[in-house]
């Protein structure tokens, strides 16, 4: 039967370190944790506590990153979760990751502290290998609203690129020729798949992409007024706005 030693060896951490994983008690560097984690699963080592604790080693908890927890996008998803995990006997436990990678691995690292049984991550920030890895460990895992190819059974995802085209069919059905588009951030693949939708669409109905029409905004309500602005002071001509969310919308207006 391996023992905290041998964890501790193959980890190449400290037997304390192991032990403050296993307990959740102070900090321990996210990736100490995940080569303890790993080694736990790689020698089946079963802690003294965890023997005694039920068979499953479930604490009826699950862990949710977010970005935020203001507006009614986020607000929304944590209450779905909510409602149907408590349905299943479950409780949530939320952090909010900032909208920064360090933020959402601390986010990441804390909830596994916390020893919940499973994790739905709603973080842009952090990489695809880092998930990849993440799931490999051993966490049971859910991706939301992000698509990563080696995970395609864990993750939850919208097809934003034909979102974006088919509001702008929508657009072009009514008339409009020169569509002003207002982007969300685009280092976020959500906003860069519904500029995409936007570009075949044109393409599509024989409309060459003017790059003066676009501009980026942030996924907020002041950021929707800001492009606004500067499409507006470009002096461009445009008969309609095809902005990227609701609070990008009010901004406009």
């Amino acid at each position: 039967m391996a023992t905290l030693k041998d964890v501790s060896e193959l980890a190449g951490v400290s037997q304390a370190t192991v032990s403050r994983v296993i307990n959740g008690t102070d900090r321990v560097s996210h990736d100490k944790k995940l080569n303890v984690v790993k080694a736990i699963k790689e020698l089946g080592y079963r802690p003294h506590s965890i023997i005694q604790a039920q068979s499953s080693s479930r604490t009826g908890s699950v862990g949710v990153i977010v970005p935020e927890l203001g507006g009614p996008f986020y607000s929304t998803i944590l209450d779905v979760i909510d409602t149907q995990l408590r349905k299943l006997g479950y409780h949530v436990i939320v952090s909010a990751g900032s909208n920064t990678e360090e933020g959402q691995k601390e986010s990441v690292t804390f909830l596994l502290s916390r020893r919940v049984d499973a994790l739905i991550v709603h973080a842009h920030q952090l990489s695809d290998d880092y998930l990849i890895e993440l799931q490999e460990s051993g966490v049971p895992l859910v991706v939301l609203n992000r698509f990563i190819p080696e995970m395609n059974t864990s993750c939850i995802s919208i097809d934003n690129e034909l979102g974006g085209k088919l509001v702008t069919q929508y657009l072009l059905k009514m008339g409009h020729e020169n569509i002003a588009f207002i982007t969300g951030p685009l280092d976020k693949s959500d906003a860069r798949a519904r500029l995409q939708g936007y570009r075949n669409a044109l393409y599509e109905a024989g409309i060459a992409f003017d790059y003066v029409l676009v501009t980026e905004g942030d996924f907020t309500e002041a950021g929707g007024a800001r492009a606004m602005r500067k499409i507006l002071n470009r002096g461009c001509q445009f008969t309609a706005v095809f902005a990227s969310n609701d609070y990008i919308a009010l901004g406009a207006c």
